[in-house]
């Protein structure tokens, strides 16, 4: 579980760099004002929550005493990569083509952001205590 998720975190980081970079340098002077903000709005949580994809990762050892904290985790990680497609990749897509029509399934990866994040603490919060520093 660990290395799958590490590794989803790490090309979902690479993507986004590459893809920040690319909206900056390659594709900015093709767009609108609105496109290049809803571009960087894409990249910046697409790599907030590349991170977020990371931390599940790392955080694997932590709930594998846990078969809950395991499933939450799991949970968390595929809500945060629903939410990199639909959130980020939708404001991607609908900044390099404005007419895309697309524009109603970005507040599904928001609310998957937001359940990724929930998940995560339920992770903390459905680990046992077992010394004075858990």
């Amino acid at each position: 579980m660990m290395r799958s998720m590490l590794i989803m975190a790490a090309i979902s980081g690479f993507l986004a760099v590459l893809l920040g970079a690319a909206g900056t340098h390659i594709l900015a002077p093709h767009m609108t004002d609105r496109g290049l903000q809803l571009y960087q709005t894409a990249s910046l949580y697409h790599l907030i929550h590349s991170l977020a994809l990371l931390g599940c990762g790392l955080l694997a050892p932590y709930a594998a005493p846990s078969p809950g904290a395991v499933i939450l985790l799991k949970l968390s990680a595929a809500a945060f990569m629903a939410g990199i497609i639909l959130f980020s990749g939708i404001l991607y897509i609908i900044a390099l083509f404005p007419g895309a029509g697309l524009h109603i399934l970005i507040p599904f990866g928001g609310v998957s952001f937001m359940a990724g994040w929930l998940l995560l603490a339920g992770v903390a919060i459905s680990k046992k205590q077992t010394g004075p520093r858990s």
